[in-house]
């Protein structure tokens, strides 16, 4: 307990960039503003700092008109070096693109004001993010490449696509943004938002809206959040991809710093450990005989499930 009270009392910060690029036409500009300024709010009521999200948009965000600054190349630039100069191991950085983008040659591009950003330049700018966990969700047209550009470990990739040729404007953006503020999203009932919820969520909506507009569906989202540059189309907390994802939330921790009761804090931190320990079973996976990884995974499925009910009724 007192090692938790030191952690917590210098507790993980959450760090966001938000990116509203050019809609080309006046609806996608304010339609990709619109998306950034919900998100924005979902942000402060997720308890993150307004110090530590950073708001850029080629269109003024009604929620935070006067934290907005030029959504451009050099200004993209420029925030990735704040945040990096700010977020240190056991912080959570999350980066959102909301826009547009297009292929080019194997990789894609993300459109900004002026020179666009390719997945390949924005992956040799956060290359130096290796102690906080990352977080970047592209929710634009032909975002496919930014997976394997971007992949590595400790890091949750998303994209609205599953390849650049996928580059009709994608609303994939509009549901994931909508799921953070959505109890709907929230299908373990623990009162945040996960990565996993928040893909599945807008996943499952944009095929609900291909269909009942009797259209063929033009957008595949991929997450990888394994390290090995492939994205998942259906990722959940035992697959490949997806174990990361389901404990990483936009909320920021609850702590003994923002009031927490002490022994829920305990039991968030017993649950991470259970997480982090199937995460690291499934790795082991293929040197494991099949009835030894069972039974472990037993075992902690059922810890998981005993704690996560202790957690709900507490709170």
């Amino acid at each position: 307990m007192s090692l938790l009270l030191a952690w917590n009392a210098a507790a993980a910060r959450h760090h966001l960039l938000v990116v509203s690029g050019i809609g080309g036409t006046d609806e996608f500009n304010q339609r990709f503003a619109n998306w950034a300024g919900s998100l924005y709010q979902s942000a402060i009521d997720a308890g993150i700092d307004p110090a530590d999200i950073h708001l850029l948009s080629a269109q003024p965000v009604p929620q935070a008109s006067a934290r907005t600054r030029a959504a451009d190349k050099a200004t993209l630039l420029r925030a990735i070096d704040e945040i990096g100069a700010s977020a240190g191991a056991g912080d959570t950085v999350f980066i959102v693109l909301i826009g547009h983008g297009n292929p080019r040659g194997d990789g894609a591009l993300f459109n900004l004001a002026g020179p666009d950003i390719s997945a390949a330049e924005l992956a040799a700018k956060l290359a130096g993010f290796t102690e906080p966990t990352l977080v970047v969700v592209n929710t634009a047209s032909a975002s496919g490449p930014f997976v394997s550009a971007l992949s590595g470990d400790n890091r949750i990739i998303i994209t609205a696509t599953s390849s650049g040729r996928e580059y009709h404007a994608a609303i994939f953006g509009e549901y994931f943004v909508a799921a953070l503020a959505d109890a709907g999203a929230d299908r373990d009932k623990d009162q945040r938002i996960s990565m996993l919820e928040a893909f599945d969520y807008a996943r499952r909506e944009v095929r609900r809206e291909f269909d009942s507009e009797k259209r063929l569906l033009t957008e595949h989202a991929l997450l990888d959040d394994n390290g090995d540059g492939v994205g998942s189309l259906e990722p959940a907390e035992l697959a490949t991809d997806g174990g990361l994802a389901n404990r990483t939330y936009l909320q920021q921790p609850r702590s003994l710093a923002t009031g927490a009761n002490a022994e829920v804090v305990a039991m968030l931190e017993r649950k991470r450990d259970i997480e982090i320990a199937i995460g690291e079973l499934k790795k082991r996976r293929e040197s494991l005989s099949s009835n030894l990884y069972y039974d472990e995974l037993e075992v902690l499925l059922v810890d998981l499930a005993l704690l996560s009910r202790k957690i709900r009724t507490l709170e």
